[in-house]
């Protein structure tokens, strides 16, 4: 469950970058989702988007060159988290 949670932050600071590398206009983007376009560049630098203003984003420039690239963001994210075998856990649950 935590992990769901970090992900939507990782996602909600990453919206600017996901919107740069979809090849969407702010302009086309902030009238399709009905605020002004000033507004929509100021919530693209603070990062400070609602749940509801990502959804619509996100059902416009959503595509699979943009979940790769997500996934890859997370990845590098989680590179120096600890790791450990499946057996160590094994040994301590003691199965």
């Amino acid at each position: 469950m935590l992990n769901i949670v970090e992900n939507y932050i990782e996602l909600k600071k990453n919206m600017a970058v996901l919107i740069n590398k979809s090849g969407y206009k702010n302009a086309f983007l902030a009238e399709q989702i009905g605020i002004p376009a000033p507004t929509f560049s100021v919530k693209k630098q603070r990062g400070n988007w609602s749940e509801s203003e990502m959804i619509q984003i996100l059902r416009i420039i959503e595509n699979e060159k943009l979940e790769d690239f997500f996934m890859l963001e997370l990845m590098r994210a989680e590179k120096d988290e600890p790791r450990f075998p499946v057996s160590d856990l094994r040994k301590e649950l003691g199965w």
